[in-house]
């Protein structure tokens, strides 16, 4: 589509990339949507009237723009296509962008698209480059491959739960969907990735991306020590912030907030706190042993001071440490502005909602934003015009 639409592709170095995307919740619409960033022209597929289903998933009711806040974080810059890919003829109609789009993106679940007539096998018929990526959540096969792939389900069946929280209590997940997130980044760059590739071979790829592959991905250190050692590592009751890290590692009250001490040598624990002779002199086993001891030592002793001074004690003394903020106050952190991390956004009312950008900086693209959400169906009419008047063109050279 090279041709036409132009006026809605960016200006990043993905602008004569486009993707047909049915994807829906966030895995795959944040994949498609950082493709959209940097410059893709993004077309998304969903059922007439309703839309696909995070249209309806709202923060206890609350609207902006008449939209839901979750949906307006992982779609813009996207045009807006409703078809009902059950109607034989709107499929049929559907299929004619195919010769001119480089991916098809989404996460279904397995063997759905198949059973719609939109499988790997029928769509690189009609377009012999074509990428085809799918997001799933325990893989295309296998005892698992039926089951409902949420990213607080991986997190339980992956391990990542496990490993947090004291011992006593059960695994605790991350409260964002990690895992769902960490899944779009790997699938944006995998078709980026296997878009180059079609491009120079001529040939069709396809890519499937899972949950919990991710979120296996995301342990590659602890699962190189599971698979290769003897080593097993529990939690420990204290809350340590890894049963396979030593204290003071994690997070602690301090007299106003939080703070996090991340690896900190004895000796340099030692200058920040009173640490008693027992403890220096230990060695590196049952250190390691008494961390929970530990643990408790340093928590009675950050009660003491606030977290600001200890952050002042921390840094002079080269300590890693941070403040525990919540997201509210860290979004209203000069860190964050002089980053450029959150920009305005316009959306679809002429009004503009503050957004996440771009996390990661590219020369030359200024700004995420360049298309707000779209509405269901929003630009069915001016993608189906380009359809035919790319026909014309072709039929007239």
């Amino acid at each position: 589509m090279s041709r036409f639409l132009d006026e809605f592709r960016g200006s990043g170095p993905l602008r004569d990339v486009t993707i047909l995307d049915f994807t829906q919740m966030m895995m795959g619409p944040v994949a498609t949507q950082l493709m959209g960033d940097l410059g893709a022209l993004v077309i998304k597929v969903e059922r007439p009237v309703v839309g696909e289903w995070e249209r309806s998933y709202l923060p206890d009711g609350h609207r902006l723009g008449g939209e839901s806040p979750y949906f307006l974080a992982m779609n813009r810059n996207k045009l807006g296509l409703a078809v009902d890919i059950k109607d034989p003829h709107s499929l049929q109609q559907l299929l004619r962008l195919l010769p001119h789009v480089d991916a098809v993106v989404h996460n279904y679940r397995p063997g759905v698209m198949q059973r719609l007539g939109l499988g790997y096998d029928e769509l690189r018929r009609l377009n012999s480059r074509i990428v085809y990526a799918s997001g799933s959540g325990f893989g295309t096969r296998g005892p698992w491959v039926e089951r409902p792939g949420q990213d607080l389900l991986v997190q339980a069946a992956s391990g990542l739960a496990a490993d947090s929280g004291p011992a006593e209590l059960p695994p605790v997940p991350s409260a964002t969907p990690v895992v769902d997130a960490a899944s779009g980044f790997l699938l944006a760059f995998n078709v980026v990735a296997a878009v180059l590739s079609a491009r120079e071979t001529g040939a069709s790829r396809q890519v499937e991306a899972s949950l919990l592959g991710t979120a296996l991905l995301m342990q590659c250190q602890q699962a190189m020590v599971a698979m290769n050692t003897p080593l097993r590592y529990e939690r420990s009751e204290a809350g340590v912030g890894a049963p396979w890290t030593e204290a003071p590692y994690g997070i602690y009250a301090t007299s106003d907030g939080y703070l996090a001490l991340s690896m900190v040598s004895r000796e340099k624990l030692a200058q920040l706190l009173r640490l008693p002779d027992e403890l220096l002199g230990l060695d590196d086993s049952a250190w390691f042993a008494m961390r929970d001891d530990v643990a408790r030592f340093v928590a009675d002793q950050l009660r003491e001071r606030t977290t600001d001074q200890w952050l002042e004690l921390s840094s002079s003394r080269d300590i890693w440490a941070a403040p525990a903020l919540t997201l509210a106050e860290i979004l209203e952190h000069p860190q964050v502005e002089a980053n450029d991390l959150v920009e305005r956004m316009p959306i679809r009312d002429g009004s503009t909602v503050r957004a996440i950008g771009m996390a990661c900086a590219v020369s030359g693209i200024p700004s995420a934003s360049r298309l707000p959400p779209p509405g269901v169906g929003e630009h069915n009419d001016v993608i189906w015009k380009a359809l035919a008047d790319r026909k014309r063109a072709d039929e007239d050279a």
